[in-house]
């Protein structure tokens, strides 16, 4: 008897067929994966509420959005103070304005008139002993802070400032 000869089994056939297999399996696991990811999405987009517009805003920006008429603008102060923390000695010309309820008016604008030294020598050493980077923030927010925090002290509880305004802040260069 004649002996059949037996198909000749090569190692790069069975090689290509082990590699078309893992690619099917990688394709079937990255097809399930986006078909749960997509699923979840949709899931989180359906059930999950929308979220707060005011989340995490200043208090003091939602007070902007109060009656015009609910507050009173009055002048703070207005000063030339050196700054000598930064590379040169700079001269700010600076004014200071408060934002206070309409009720309280009359009795922050007899207090301005009765510490206007005091008030002017708190803003300047703000001012003196604020660091550079102080100095240059886009809306000037911590010194703005400052100054609410030490007009606060001085006024006492029973006035309210709801806001501090830059209405000028000018640096000048000194020391040429």
């Amino acid at each position: 008897m004649a002996e059949e000869p037996k198909p000749e089994t090569t190692d790069a056939g069975d090689a290509k067929n082990a590699k078309a297999g893992k690619m099917k399996t990688l394709g079937l696991f990255g097809g399930v994966m986006l078909v749960e990811g997509i699923a979840i999405f949709m899931a989180m987009k359906f059930f999950s509420p929308e979220p707060d517009p005011t989340m995490g805003m200043d208090p003091e920006l939602t007070a902007a959005t109060q009656p015009a008429l609910a507050t009173k603008e009055l002048e703070l102060a207005r000063v030339r103070v050196q700054n000598t923390n930064g590379e040169r000695t700079i001269l700010y010309s600076v004014t200071a304005n408060i934002v206070v309820p309409s009720e309280q008016e009359t009795e922050v604008q007899t207090f301005l008139d009765n510490h206007r030294a005091a008030i002017n020598d708190m803003l300047s050493r703000i001012i003196r002993a604020a660091e550079d980077k102080h100095l240059h923030e886009y809306g000037l927010e911590t010194l703005k802070r400052l100054i609410r925090f030490e007009l606060t002290k001085m006024m006492g509880d029973d006035l309210t400032i709801e806001r501090v305004l830059i209405s000028e802040f000018t640096p000048l260069p000194t020391g040429f």
